[in-house]
């Protein structure tokens, strides 16, 4: 049993945060500096700039951000399906044990190593740019937090609108986000206190009402919306400190300058003992 599973058994069915960590096992897809050069950053300067700031630079000087979407859509498509073996594994074990998956990365090549399916969790307000109320599994479900299922939350391929890159893209997906949870009031979660809030049928209700376990994403200073994410999270848990859950960071310990993040968010660091294998994060 890995460190994936017996996380999730000492927190009794989490939630996962995946990052892109898991398609660069056996380089299934390209890395964010690569996607970027792909684009048309080959010419800029990346010193001093995050990867968001420099996407915005390429939009800025191609000026078509619809086209470049659509771009990275088509990049984003494995080419060799008998690399997927970690993918296949760890959905082997999201599904057994119901987790949520909240994955960061758009491309399809978890939904297509298991031939998930995509649902809605409701019929009415779909919008291309932010479809946080679609999942991929094999069943449907009726609540974000029922069982498993696959959330895109910087957007999906299939969706090429939906996909935030730049950092103008995660301001946007900042101020939705605020909308639902506050509703204008920070300070006492107004949108989120409810039985009924507006949020409860897309995967902001799984990051509000269940364990999280982080893998595959370092959590750099690039990641401003889930950066955001994690401290509003701590900050309804310091408010409702009854309806607290865990979050925990698997890693293979080559990431201690976020140590301080993690600390003062409660943000529990696991390091895997298998430091030269990181696929054993996933099993």
């Amino acid at each position: 049993m890995g460190l994936l599973q017996r996380t999730i058994e000492e927190l009794s069915r989490p939630a996962i945060l995946l990052g892109n960590g898991i398609n660069r096992l056996q380089n299934t897809l390209p890395d964010w500096k690569t996607l970027l050069k792909e684009l048309g950053a080959e010419n800029l300067n990346f010193e001093g700039l995050t990867y968001n700031e420099i996407y915005d630079f390429i939009q800025i000087n191609h000026g078509n951000d619809k086209a470049l979407k659509k771009k990275i859509a088509q990049f984003l498509i494995p080419s060799e399906f008998d690399s997927l073996i970690p993918h296949s594994s760890f959905l082997d074990i999201a599904m057994n044990y119901r987790c949520p998956v909240l994955t960061t990365n758009f491309d399809l090549t978890l939904e297509s190593t298991k031939e998930l399916k995509f649902y809605r969790t409701q019929k009415k307000g779909f919008t291309r740019y932010y479809p946080w109320d679609k999942y991929s599994a094999e069943i449907q479900i009726e609540s974000p937090t029922e069982g498993f299922g696959l959330w895109h939350i910087h957007g999906v391929s299939l969706h090429p609108d939906s996909i935030r890159l730049g950092l103008t893209d995660y301001m946007g997906s900042v101020e939705k986000a605020r909308k639902l949870i506050h509703r204008g009031d920070s300070a006492i979660f107004r949108g989120k206190d409810r039985a009924n809030w507006t949020g409860k049928n897309t995967w902001l209700h799984i990051w509000f009402n269940m364990p999280i376990i982080i893998v595959g994403i370092q959590l750099e200073s690039q990641e401003v919306f889930i950066r955001w994410l994690l401290i509003e999270r701590e900050r309804y848990f310091r408010r409702f400190e009854n309806r607290r859950k865990g979050t925990i960071f698997l890693s293979t310990g080559n990431d201690t300058n976020i140590n301080n993040f993690l600390q003062n968010l409660n943000i529990q660091h696991k390091i895997t003992s298998s430091i030269e294998d990181y696929s054993s994060l996933y099993l």
